[in-house]
């Protein structure tokens, strides 16, 4: 199930980090992310800064709660990312790769979606993963 991530995203080019959402069940979702030559978190060897992976698993989350709204025929949140926890990077990634990324949310508190994300590259490379929280609001 692909859907026009444009019709759920606050976020525009060029900070809008998931071009597709690949599945929503429950509290699981995949989106995919190709990291284009124009990208602003590009260094000069055409290597994401680590910040972007990051930022690619809270756009991730809210893609997942946006879908869920909309299938609800609920208004969209809005949110912002309020805490890291246990985040590691294992490897880069550079211009050319498309990224996949693995959220589940774990639980609901006081507004704040708690979710562990899970960031891979084409080759299924585990790049980082880690505990993010957004905290949502209408």
């Amino acid at each position: 199930m692909e859907i026009d991530i444009t019709k759920l995203m606050l976020h525009r080019p060029p900070m809008l980090l998931v071009d597709k959402v690949l599945e929503v069940d429950g509290d699981f979702a995949r989106t995919s992310f190709e990291i284009k030559h124009d990208n602003i978190f590009l260094d000069k060897n055409n290597v994401l800064k680590r910040s972007a992976q990051i930022e690619i698993m809270a756009q991730a989350l809210a893609a997942s709660n946006a879908f869920d709204s909309k299938q609800k025929n609920k208004p969209t949140q809005k949110g912002f990312l309020v805490m890291l926890k246990n985040i590691t990077f294992f490897a880069d990634t550079k211009c050319g790769d498309i990224l996949e990324c693995h959220i589940n949310i774990v639980d609901f508190i006081a507004q704040t979606h708690i979710a562990q994300g899970k960031l891979f590259n084409q080759n299924g490379t585990l790049l980082c993963e880690g505990e993010i929280r957004i905290y949502c609001f209408d």
